[in-house]
Parts: structure tokens; sequence; C-alpha cells
């Protein structure tokens, strides 16, 4: 029998030659990093010093350039362009508020066929043919803007599906129980591989009934923004012929090594992801 890392490594070379398509949307993400100053003698506000800046392409762009590496990709994205722009204390990279503006629009279409078809669903539009695909990937993700209106429970169907563990239980309305019986509730009938993302307490998965948990992997965290899709678009490709173990195995790794990362400046690589599967489960 192959060892948990065996296995792992087996399943990220076994999807090179997939084609995959992302379809989403379009997100520009600034960090203007500033200092603080003193509290503001008149006004209820934060006073701060401006430092400098970064713009990277964020929402489904950034969340196919992880998966780039693994396999052959094409990106998919219509509707409104939002730009985020957040204000970030540059010594500990600690946000502050942020402000929205839009953009203008996109129409960036994709044809041809495809192996997996991955939707990282941010609250735009989503094309319905694309869900007719042979095996759909899917994550609803709740932010600001759409909060409550955003639910995974629009999708009567996936093949894979992951989220995170606030978004699971506001779907399931369902505060208090165990997050394995949220899963199950909400798996049933719609996804027989279905994820649940939990921050430092790691991942939960659900596989045709059997319920599985791994652990974190990592206690190094520069920013946590873009880990959840991290994992899912490393992983998405992978769930079509991969199993749960593996998976969220995998799904760590990935976020752990998002985490590691300020923003978009880099994006989760194979290379990188192989290193850090061989150096940490080595360990166990």
């Amino acid at each position: 029998m192959k060892s948990s890392l065996e296995s792992a490594l087996a399943l990220i070379e076994a999807i090179s030659d997939y084609r995959v398509l992302f379809v989403g949307d379009t997100i520009i993400d600034e960090y203007h990093y500033v200092t603080p100053l003193a509290r503001a003698a008149k006004e209820n506000l934060i006073p701060t010093r401006y430092r400098a800046s970064e713009v990277f392409r964020g929402g489904i762009e950034a969340a196919a350039k992880h998966a780039s590496s693994f396999c052959h990709v094409e990106v998919e994205s219509i509707g409104e362009i939002t730009r985020k722009v957040r204000m970030v204390d540059e010594n500990y990279v600690r946000k502050l508020f942020e402000i929205h503006y839009s953009d203008g629009s996109v129409n960036r279409r994709a044809s041809g066929d495809y192996d997996v078809t991955v939707i990282a669903d941010y609250g735009g539009p989503i094309p319905p043919e694309r869900l007719k695909a042979p095996f759909l990937a899917v994550s609803a993700q709740t932010n600001s803007t759409n909060a409550g209106f955003n639910l995974i429970t629009k999708y009567a169907r996936a093949d894979y599906i992951v989220i995170d563990e606030p978004e699971a239980r506001l779907a399931a309305h369902d505060r208090e129980s165990p997050i394995e019986t949220v899963l199950r509730s909400l798996a049933r009938g719609r996804c027989e591989k279905f994820v649940v993302t939990h921050g430092p307490h790691g991942a939960y998965g659900l596989e045709r009934g059997e319920f599985f948990h791994e652990p974190t992997t990592t206690d190094l965290v520069r920013d946590t923004m873009g880990a959840g899709d991290a994992f899912f678009a490393v992983t998405a490709p992978m769930a079509k012929i991969g199993g749960m173990r593996e998976l969220l195995i995998i799904g760590n790794a990935a976020g752990a090594l998002k985490t590691q990362i300020v923003g978009h400046r880099e994006s989760v690589t194979k290379s990188a992801l192989k290193e850090f599967l061989e150096s940490n489960l080595h360990r166990r």
C-alpha cells in the first residue's frame, strides 16, 4: 500500500495533461501600505501615513495561476471588475480597512473541451452552460458584498465542493452542530466529494459518506488572503481522480504555502508544493 506522501505525489503528477477551465469574477487587489499615526483629536477615524502600494490580479486569475504549473489552464470571466483597495499596516501586514470600486466590466470567454471546469464564485454571474460540465468543481464564497446571498445551496449539484466553516454553517443554517453534521447535511444529494476548510484546525472532507479530517501543516502565517482559493484551485483538477485523504493533504499544503505569501506576489507551484509535502509528511 502506498504511503500518504507517495499517493499525494502521484496524484499531483497524474493531472499534468488535463485541460482545466476556471470560471469566475475578475478582481483587482491593491495593498496600500501605511504606518499608523497618533489618534485623531477631533474625529473618530484612523490616521495613517502612506508608504507604498502593490497591485495584484486577484479573483479568478489568482486562483487559476495557482493551478497553472500543475495542468493546462484557461480562464473565463464576465461581468463587473471589482477593485479592492486595502489599507495595510506595513509593519505586520495587518489590514485596517478596505474600499471597493467598480472598474468597468469584462467579457472573457473560453471555448473547447475541458477535463474539469472550476467555478470560483465570488458573487458575480456564472454562465449557466458551465454548470453542465462533465466534472464540475465549485466554491461559493461569502464576502462583505454578498453576505447571506451567495450560498453553496444555490448549486443543485457538483462533483467537488470546497467552502470554509463559516460559509458551511451559514448555508446549513446551523451554528452549533459538529462540523461533520453540517457537512453531511450540505453534501446530501448535492455532492460526493465535499470539503470544509477551517483555518488553523485544518480541513474536513466527506467522500461517499466517509468522513475525513486532516490537521493544518503550518504555524507560519504572513497573510491569509487567498489561502482557501489556493486550497480549492490546486485540488479541484485532482478531485476528478483523487481520494479525499490525498485531496485534504494536498489542499492543506497549498493553503499553508499561500499564507506565507503577501497578497498575490507569488502563486503556489508544483515544485514548491512537492517540496513542502516531502518535508512535512516525512515528520509524521
